[in-house]
């Protein structure tokens, strides 16, 4: 099989995965809205920067396939279009959700913080955004629904 039959493949993945942007500090999504959240003060101690794992979707994997599908069909005369569509579409597949995984993947911070109320320590990963996060800047964490952001105030 030919390596440039996979070209449109990555491609289309990117832009795909293009799609998939890191949110911006402000944008909340729909599970944040009409929630409570809990409001918290603290001190930046640590931080780390960090590599967020991308995300699995399932769309790198679905173009891959017909991609790879369609590249394959393409090899051999008799039978062969059609064990080189199964060969390609399992290809594009693998090739397609690997692609999807590191287009995805980003970076971020590992904030570790002295809560003010408990004086706790405590540790949160978020995606690195413009906030620059430095040992002794003071913050405020917003808590609700089984999620906690970090804000520099």
């Amino acid at each position: 099989m030919r390596w440039t039959r996979l070209l449109p493949l990555a491609a289309v993945v990117a832009a795909v995965a293009g799609c998939a942007a890191v949110p911006e500090p402000r944008v909340y999504g729909p599970e944040a809205t009409m929630q409570k959240l809990a409001v918290h003060f603290g001190t930046v101690i640590v931080v780390r920067e960090v590599t967020l794992e991308g995300t699995n979707s399932g769309a790198g994997a679905a173009v891959g396939t017909g991609l790879g599908g369609v590249g394959g069909s393409s090899i051999g005369a008799g039978r062969g279009p059609i064990a080189g569509a199964i060969v390609g579409a399992g290809l594009g597949q693998l090739a397609g959700t690997q692609a999807e995984r590191q287009l995805s993947r980003r970076t971020g911070w590992e904030i570790t913080y002295r809560e003010d109320d408990s004086g706790q320590l405590f540790v949160v990963v978020q995606a690195k955004d413009e906030q620059v996060f430095k040992p002794g800047d003071r913050i405020r964490i917003l808590e609700g629904s089984g999620s906690v952001r970090v804000f520099k105030m």
